[in-house]
Parts: C-alpha cells; sequence; structure tokens
C-alpha cells in the first residue's frame, strides 16, 4: 500500500454512491479517532501537487535539499 492515498472530493461525490460516502467517511473519522488516541495530530494536513505540473521538480527538489522527498522519479 502506498505511503498517502489522495482523493479528489469531485470524484468521491461522482463515482461513489451516498451510502458509499458515508462508509468512507466513517472509516476516514474511526482513523482519525485512532490516532488521536495515540496522541498523534489530526487531522493531518498535506500539500498535494500533481506530478505533471511544469513546477513539480522544484518542489521535489526543495522537499529533497530538507530531506523530505521519499517519491519515485
Amino acid at each position: 500500500m502506498s505511503k498517502f492515498i489522495v482523493l479528489k472530493a469531485d470524484d468521491i461525490k461522482d463515482h461513489l454512491s451516498w451510502a458509499e460516502q458515508v462508509l468512507l467517511e466513517a472509516l476516514i473519522d474511526k482513523v482519525r479517532v485512532c490516532r488521536e488516541s495515540e496522541g498523534k495530530t489530526s487531522p493531518n494536513r498535506y500539500c498535494v501537487i500533481n506530478r505533471d505540473e511544469p513546477y513539480f521538480s522544484e518542489i521535489t527538489d526543495i522537499m529533497k535539499k530538507h530531506g523530505h522527498w521519499e517519491g519515485a522519479e
């Protein structure tokens, strides 16, 4: 499994039934509650950058410089 999972809200709305959306929300909430019980920050906040953006390599260069890049090239 990937380290992170990113889902576009419009894709969830467009491709999941109402019941599936409710289930997904419940699963996300369970993860949040478990993280909080472990003393971890919840919710985490991330920045998502599409790999096909022209500035992607500049962003990854900065992340590499600070030891925060684990992605495949």
